[in-house]
């Protein structure tokens, strides 16, 4: 507990400040962060207060206070979503439990394109950098979110949206360097004429390799170049569009293992990772009248990655088109509807590793979804919604919720939910076969044994029915509190039964030890999220966090299969998180940031994680506004610690670090 002491004393600190600043020096008082817009819970525009969904905003200046220099970073300290770095540029992120590498229960998207991966579910993270100074906001739903997302927004939503090229105007150069990373970026933004406005960006990234571990190297130097535009116009006043697109390219080592045959061994491997990513998306919002609201939005995404001498290519087409509108004779109803239709074409490769079959596909989504908000009273609103999605692996599936929120006053407000989600198999669940270990006979007359994890094209969706319920207030300007708790049970959770054979290829003759994938294992999850603003003074604002959660998971009657398995879904996410940020406004343009987590102990794929108490720091001075200057120091605490353990990597040590910015506006 000793080394917890000094955050304690460096969130302290302002009491001891007497200075004369100037009073609103932050840029939004509590009050209207608690008013802000979002949109992603009802696929609306609405004031937070007034969201009848566990929901979350960071905003564009909670970023740059935090001093992150990735998307993962950012997300630390929000409640319920547990934040694990694995390795350099490999992170777990999950909502309310189920976490892993490639956490399948958790939607994210990036100005509503899906960055979900349909190969093996979850979000490559180290493949979606973008500038993070061009982020308007981040909004955050815990909780069930199919009825407006569909299928595997089981858990939560995370969308990250962008700003306006209109207000990303002249020219922007960011050089960061440091201990392990080194940045560079550029941006430049322009009026074509009165109503279309762009901007250009590209980003380079190199990180160095973290720290070995007692029993292998890290191997995971990271490399990455991300360029991207954007352009807005405003038609006229009840009509705008957008296009925008980004291109990625990178490289990131890897310490993983290969299993052989030749002789019956398994060998860890120096892997390099090559990868590109691109996407161009087009929005039009139309206001036909009052009472009527269209949105049409189309993209494109490749992804490209080669790994263990395999290169796996996805193409991934999206239309979806959205009305919101108000019947004359139904005043009280608001319906939201829309239709989608998505396509999905792969060309993968196989090798003895991992393979494939067949090693090209072609899956189909199409969906539809209805939403009425009906006011019942001034202060009470019921809503009821569903969506209809029929895809390639399981058919059709239907994703309904229920929502009441309460408005007590116009500082209070409570709100209830009900709602089922599902999670479709992914391609890897459903195709691959990965053969992860080999061993040698007993003797020289016993054959060797190959470990192998075989897909199952007999999965059926994964389901989630969820009760929530949740309370805000702004209890006074300088003070609010939001909270929810909830209680999840999952059906047909995928996990793995065992299998044993014989196989006399490839040679030599050996017995397989397979473990297949199976809708096996039921689970309840239970826990509160909550967070409180405080602003003592004028120049000091504090935020908190705190989460508690358990999950218990079971066979299902008349299936057995890998302990693990159990173990994993039970404890990959920690009982206790919580996390305090202190922003600290200084005289003469001075600013001083902390920020503190700690989640508590965890035990992913059957090892061991010790609790975590992690400290950044961050002072900054900007003398004018096209200059500002920082220094940032991260994981303070601890010379170096372990977050995560994956299954197809070896984890590395997280160091210590620290860095210095300099960003310059002309």
């Amino acid at each position: 507990m000793k080394r917890f002491v000094l955050p304690i004393l460096l969130i302290a600190f302002p009491n001891a400040i007497k200075a004369d600043i100037k009073k609103d020096v932050f840029d939004m008082e509590l009050e209207q962060l608690m008013n802000v817009r979002v949109e992603t819970a009802s696929r609306k525009s609405q004031a937070l207060l007034k969201t009848a969904a566990a929901m979350h905003v960071i905003t564009q200046d909670d970023i740059r206070r935090m001093g992150a220099t990735s998307l993962p970073e950012v997300l630390r300290g929000v409640p319920g979503l547990h934040v694990a770095q694995i390795d350099s540029n490999n992170w777990a992120i999950s909502i309310r439990g189920l976490n892993d590498r490639f956490s399948n229960s958790l939607l994210v998207m990036i100005d509503g394109r899906s960055i979900y991966n349909p190969l093996f579910g979850g979000v490559y993270w180290n493949m979606h950098e973008t500038l993070l100074e061009d982020i308007e906001r981040i909004e955050v739903v815990r909780g069930p979110g199919g009825t407006m997302w569909g299928a595997n927004a089981v858990n939560g939503v995370i969308n990250i949206i962008t700003k306006n090229a209109k207000d990303t105007q002249g020219t922007q150069l960011t050089l960061l360097g440091g201990s392990q990373e080194g940045i560079f970026s550029a941006r430049h933004g322009g009026m074509m004429n009165d109503q279309i406005s762009y901007r250009l960006f590209t980003r380079g990234k190199r990180v160095q390799e973290f720290n070995d571990t007692p029993l292998h190297p890290a191997n995971d130097h990271w490399r990455d170049l991300s360029s991207g535009f954007r352009v807005d116009g405003d038609m006229n006043a009840a009509s705008k569009w957008t296009l925008q697109g980004g291109y990625n390219v990178g490289h990131a080592n890897q310490l993983t293992s290969s299993a052989s045959l030749m002789p019956p061994t398994t060998l860890p491997i120096m892997d390099g990772v090559n990868y590109q990513s691109g996407n161009l998306q087009f929005r039009w919002d139309k206001q036909l009248a009052e009472n009527s609201k269209w949105r049409v939005q189309s993209y494109y995404d490749f992804f490209g990655r080669q790994a263990l001498n395999a290169t796996n290519r996805i193409h991934t087409f999206d239309l979806e088109i959205q009305n919101q509108f108000k019947f004359a004779a139904l005043q009280k109803h608001e319906f939201v509807w829309g239709v989608g239709y998505r396509a999905v074409v792969d060309e993968l490769e196989s090798n003895f590793t991992v393979a494939f079959d067949p090693k090209h596909r072609y899956t189909r989504t199409f969906s539809a979804f209805i939403q009425d908000d009906i006011q019942l009273t001034d202060k009470l609103k019921f809503t009821v919604g569903s969506k209809a999605e029929h895809n390639s692996y399981t058919g059709f599936e239907f994703q309904p919720n229920a929502r009441m929120l309460f408005e007590i006053n116009e500082r209070n407000s409570v709100w209830a939910a009900v709602s089922r989600a599902v999670r479709v198999p992914t391609r890897a669940e459903n195709d691959f076969r990965v053969n992860f270990m080999a061993t040698p006979g007993r003797d020289q007359f016993s054959p060797p044994a190959l470990f192998s994890l075989f897909g199952n094209r007999s999965l059926v969706t994964e389901k989630i029915y969820a009760a929530e319920l949740g309370y805000r207030t702004l209890l006074t300007n300088t003070l609010s509190f939001d909270t929810a708790g909830f209680f999840n049970y999952y059906d047909d959770l995928i996990g793995t039964r065992p299998s044993v054979g014989f196989e006399a290829s490839p040679f030599p003759p050996h017995l397989l030890i397979g473990s297949i994938s199976s809708n096996n294992h039921t689970a309840t999850a239970y826990g509160a999220d909550m967070q409180a603003k405080w602003q003592p003074v004028d120049y000091w604002q504090l935020a908190s966090s705190y989460t508690v959660f358990k999950m218990d998971a079971h066979y299902q009657n008349g299936f057995s299969g890998n302990p693990v398995d159990i173990t994993h879904l039970e404890k990959s996410s920690p009982r206790h998180q919580f996390s305090v940020r202190s922003d600290l406004k200084l005289p003469h343009h001075w600013e001083f940031n902390t920020m503190f987590y700690f989640a508590d102990n965890i035990q992913a794929r059957g090892l061991h994680v010790a609790e975590q108490g992690r400290l950044d720091l961050r002072l900054a001075w900007t003398p004018s506004p096209k200059l500002e200057l920082a220094i940032v120091g991260q994981n303070i605490l601890n010379k170096q610690h372990q977050e995560f353990a994956a299954l197809d990597l070896f984890n590395t040590q997280i160091p210590r670090s620290v860095y210095g910015r300099i960003m310059y506006r002309f």
